[in-house]
C-alpha cells in the first residue's frame, strides 16, 4: 500500500513523512473489512480530529479534519432520503492490497476507543461492538505497525451514514482511525 499525502498527490513528488494516519473502512452491518487510505502529513505535535457539519435537511456533509495541520482526513455528502457520497479521500485502497500477518493484533482496552463526535447528535449504536469491529483490521499489517508505533494512541470511530431518515444501514460504514 502506498503511502498518500493527504492532498491525495502523487506520493513520489511528495518527500515523505513520518507523521501518517491510516482510514480502514469496516461495513456497518457485517464488520467487514473493506479497503482503507494511508494518509500522510507535516509533522506535528498532537493528533486531533476536527470536524464541520452540516446537518441534512435535505442536503448535508461532514469534514474530518488533523486539527493540528488543517488538512482533511475524511469528507463525505450525507442525503436526507437518498444516499451521499465519500468525497475524500476519493478513492480507498481494496481490502486484498493491504498487505496480512499470521498472530492478530491484540484489542486494546476498550478506554482505548473514542468515537468522533462531529454534533450533539451524531448517531452511534447503543451499544458499539468493539470486539467485532477490531476483528475486522486486526490481521493487518498496517495496524501491527501503527499499533506498534504509537501503543497509546487512541482507536477512532467515526459511522458515516451517507443515507438518513429512511437511511439505509446497509450504506453506512465506520471508518476507523489509527495515528501511528
Amino acid at each position: 500500500m502506498l503511502a498518500m499525502a493527504c492532498s491525495e498527490n502523487d506520493s513520489t513528488t511528495e518527500p515523505e513523512t513520518q507523521n501518517k494516519v491510516a482510514l480502514l473502512q469496516v461495513d456497518f452491518l457485517t464488520n467487514t473489512f473493506e479497503g482503507g487510505k494511508e494518509l500522510s502529513f507535516p509533522e506535528a505535535n498532537g493528533f486531533t480530529i476536527s470536524s464541520v457539519y452540516h446537518s441534512p435537511g435535505d442536503f448535508g456533509d461532514i469534514a474530518l479534519k488533523y486539527k493540528e495541520v488543517n488538512q482533511p482526513l475524511f469528507a463525505g455528502t450525507i442525503h436526507w432520503m437518498g444516499t451521499g457520497a465519500r468525497q475524500f479521500p476519493d478513492t480507498i485502497d481494496a481490502a486484498p492490497n493491504f498487505a496480512t500477518i499470521q498472530n492478530a493484533v491484540a484489542i486494546p482496552a476498550l478506554s482505548d476507543f473514542k468515537t468522533v463526535n462531529y454534533d450533539e447528535f451524531a448517531y452511534y449504536p447503543e451499544n458499539i461492538d468493539y470486539a467485532q469491529l477490531w476483528n475486522a483490521i486486526d490481521n493487518l499489517k498496517v495496524v501491527e505497525q501503527y499499533r506498534a508505533a504509537n501503543p497509546t494512541a487512541k482507536v477512532n470511530l467515526y459511522l458515516y451514514t451517507p443515507s438518513v431518515g429512511v437511511g439505509n444501514p446497509a450504506e453506512w460504514d465506520w471508518i476507523i482511525i489509527l495515528k501511528n
